[in-house]
């Protein structure tokens, strides 16, 4: 292009021309004195200013808030020949605007052209870049405060973090979690399903509320903790990040066990109570008809249990209870399921027995443990169990029936006590 124009200074000066006269940016020479001598059209367009009009004008009235002093110093820079490149400065329109410019000087030194300039606007970018600044500012003021943790994260790592989210991670300062990943602070079994929830959580956000996901986490000191964890994308320091609210639910969450355990567990013996139990044979049994598997019910309650709360009191009474069930618990496989129906009667589900045979070497086994002397309060109470069951799925195919046939199995074995009995 060069040697083209070389060759040809017609076209040289036809090119020059063009650029001079239709370029988005704003040329202009400096003289000797600092005067501006010539410029191009989009000069006047920037600022207003026509050569005419700042003809004799030293320093020239564009240049905002620059004293004689600042202006002769920048030529003396131009007459040692030293470039000036893409200077962030500003300068004053004819109108009073005040404009962002990226200015760059060329010293030229021949004849009474010291200079050439060139300004490009970029009042637009800085109001976007100072926009950003002031959201960031209001950003982190706003969070500040925020008891939820709050992490943002970009490429795995952290590059901010409020308060909370650094009292989370177990440190004392921001500095100390700043460019690390979240998971060298804390740890969870599906470490690697939580990430991808979280991605997916941002991926598919698209401006809807995300749900959270809740964890158990390990935090510092192996804390285990539960955490409600909800990721949304942001724009922070003019980068996509991702933004991380880590919630500590743990009381929430053994709360909610606690209200679980209440409801699905007798409040006395710590087992199953009827609902419960009812639902969990109902599954059984379906499981037991899809494998071709058999169960058995085992119906039991202690014999003159009420002359031991008459005698003793139901302070006594209920320790037999605990510890009755402590016995049941420890002499049963398992996957067996043990219920408190109500007063001093119990069931028992053993599950993929083999035949009558292996359950009543389970009857035999409870029978053998249950008339151990209990000892309660200085008491020393000597007592047994009566037991009627029934089979799956010979004595019946539903929860219902085959708690049925057990119970009459129960009122026979109580004729005499301490036995059990088989449905007929």
């Amino acid at each position: 292009m060069t040697s083209l124009l070389l060759d040809n200074p017609k076209i040289g000066e036809e090119a020059l021309e063009l650029i001079w006269e239709n370029t988005n940016d704003a040329i202009f020479l400096i003289g000797q004195d600092g005067e501006i001598l010539h410029a191009n059209p989009t000069f006047t367009d920037l600022l207003g200013w026509t050569i005419e009009e700042m003809k004799g004008l030293i320093p020239p009235p564009a240049l905002h808030t620059m004293t004689k002093e600042q202006h002769e110093a920048l030529l003396n820079t131009l007459r040692e020949g030293e470039n000036i490149n893409y200077s962030f400065t500003k300068r004053m329109c004819k109108d009073g605007e005040i404009l962002d410019i990226l200015a760059t000087y060329r010293p030229i030194n021949k004849g009474e052209v010291l200079a050439v300039g060139m300004y490009k606007d970029f009042t637009e970018q800085m109001e976007i870049q100072r926009q950003l600044e002031e959201s960031e500012v209001c950003y982190r003021k706003l969070v500040e405060f925020l008891p939820e943790a709050i992490i943002v994260q970009n490429n795995h790592h952290i590059v901010f973090a409020n308060p909370a989210g650094v009292k989370f991670l177990g440190q004392d300062s921001l500095k100390y979690i700043i460019g690390r990943s979240i998971w060298e602070f804390i740890d969870a079994e599906n470490k690697e399903s939580i990430q991808h929830q979280l991605t997916d959580m941002v991926v598919k956000s698209d401006g809807a509320k995300p749900t959270p996901i809740i964890e158990r986490l390990v935090g510092f000191e192996n804390k285990d903790f539960f955490a409600e964890i909800t990721a949304i994308p942001m724009v922070y320091n003019g980068e996509s990040v991702m933004q991380i609210l880590f919630k500590d639910i743990t009381a929430r969450k053994l709360y909610e066990e606690e209200l679980e355990n209440l409801a699905y567990h007798d409040s006395l013996t710590g087992i199953r109570n009827r609902l419960s139990f009812n639902e969990l044979m109902g599954r059984s049994i379906v499981s037991a008809s899809e494998k071709g598997e058999k169960l058995a019910l085992l119906y039991m309650d202690l014999d003159k249990f009420k002359e031991v709360n008459d005698t003793l009191g139901h302070d006594v009474g209920d320790e037999l209870l605990i510890q009755f069930a402590n016995r049941l618990k420890n002499n049963v496989r398992g996957n067996s399921i043990i219920g408190r129906i109500g007063g001093d009667e119990f069931l028992i589900l053993l599950k993929d027995i083999k035949d009558s045979q292996s359950v009543k070497q389970v009857a035999l086994r409870l029978q053998k443990t249950l008339q151990q002397t209990y000892q309660i309060k200085g008491h020393f109470i000597n007592t047994t169990a009566s037991i009627g069951i029934s089979i799956f799925p010979k004595d019946g195919m539903s929860s219902e029936i085959l708690i049925n046939h057990a119970d009459q199995a129960l009122y026979l074995a109580k004729e005499t006590r301490n036995q059990f009995k088989f449905y007929n």
